[in-house]
């Protein structure tokens, strides 16, 4: 029995990896969608494993995959991160249907981009869940969920790679229920009345709002880097992105406005205020010109009572 597989990015390379190692990939098929150079490289990789490759243009989406799924007939589609919806006629070609990789817990984070959401709100954890497609994104019926630790450090880029390794062994647990080498994975219907879509976070979603306690803003910092290059905020009217903040939950600023600096030496680096009368340190940030630590933007001439916005 062999499988075929959509992937788009290289959250799915570990997985389709393992799956190739068994013998149990008929052919792939590459998106081409953005960034183009990636998926480029992607199919390209693919190719190396020895697997025929396809790639999938969104116009023709619909006949191109009906065609490659003629030509492979695989027993089941696995789908790594697709951006596009399948169309509803397919998704009962394959004997198996198509299966799912989301890098989220289910049906609590639905939609395009939930590691940013899960790091945002604090979750404890994430999860590789596996469910069977159908009309409508992310609501079929799982056949497994892995939990997958969030680390009070974890940065989207290293829990996203944490994901990426968890999602090759769930691969290999699923291809042995899917061969009857295991026992089957009943489909479990998820609860609709636990469910929520996270749509693709906007502007304001990642801007820094001074007034939040320290804690919330250091989510936030760690759950844009590095994908949007860190949580904007504004400095003498430029864009200052942050990378990496310490919180100190009993500052003591008084009246000072959130956003102010409260401290600029090279001794306790440059503390801002922020709600709830707390503050951060920037320890990392990004403008225009390049990277820089805070001891860094102390040479640039930052100094107390400043605002950021």
């Amino acid at each position: 029995m062999q499988v075929a597989v959509i992937i788009s990015n290289e959250l799915g390379w570990p997985a389709l990896q393992a799956l190739a190692a068994q013998g149990a990939v008929a052919g792939v098929a590459v998106p081409r969608c953005a960034p183009l150079d990636a998926t480029e490289q992607l199919a390209e990789q693919a190719a190396t494993l020895g697997l025929p490759v396809v790639r999938l243009a969104r116009p023709r989406l619909a006949p191109e995959l009906a065609a490659w799924l003629r030509e492979l007939q695989p027993a089941a589609v696995l789908v790594f991160t697709l951006p596009w919806r399948i169309p509803a006629a397919l998704l009962a070609v394959p004997p198996l249907g198509f299966l799912n990789f989301h890098l989220a817990a289910l049906p609590g984070y639905r939609g395009p981009e939930p590691l940013f959401w899960q790091l945002r709100n604090g979750e404890p954890a994430g999860a590789v869940t596996v469910h069977r497609m159908d009309a409508d994104f992310d609501t079929g019926p799982v056949l497994l969920a892995e939990p997958v630790p969030i680390g009070p450090a974890d940065t989207h880029g290293l829990h996203r790679a944490r994901l990426a390794l968890q999602a090759a062994p769930v691969a290999l647990r699923l291809l042995a229920s899917l061969r009857g080498e295991a026992p089957p994975l009943p489909p479990v219907p998820q609860d609709e009345a636990r469910a929520r879509y996270w749509p693709r976070p906007a502007l304001a979603d990642v801007s820094v709002r001074w007034t939040e306690p320290a804690a919330a803003i250091e989510r936030l910092v760690r759950a844009a880097n590095p994908w949007n290059r860190g949580a904007l905020t504004t400095l003498r009217g430029q864009p200052l992105r942050l990378l990496s903040v310490l919180p100190h939950p009993n500052a003591a600023t008084g009246p000072v406005p959130p956003g102010t600096v409260l401290h600029a030496d090279a001794a306790a680096g440059i503390w801002v205020a922020c709600g709830k009368n707390e503050a951060l340190r920037l320890d990392m940030v990004a403008l225009e010109e390049g990277y820089f630590t805070g001891a860094q933007l102390l040479q640039l001439g930052v100094g107390v009572g400043e605002m950021l916005n």
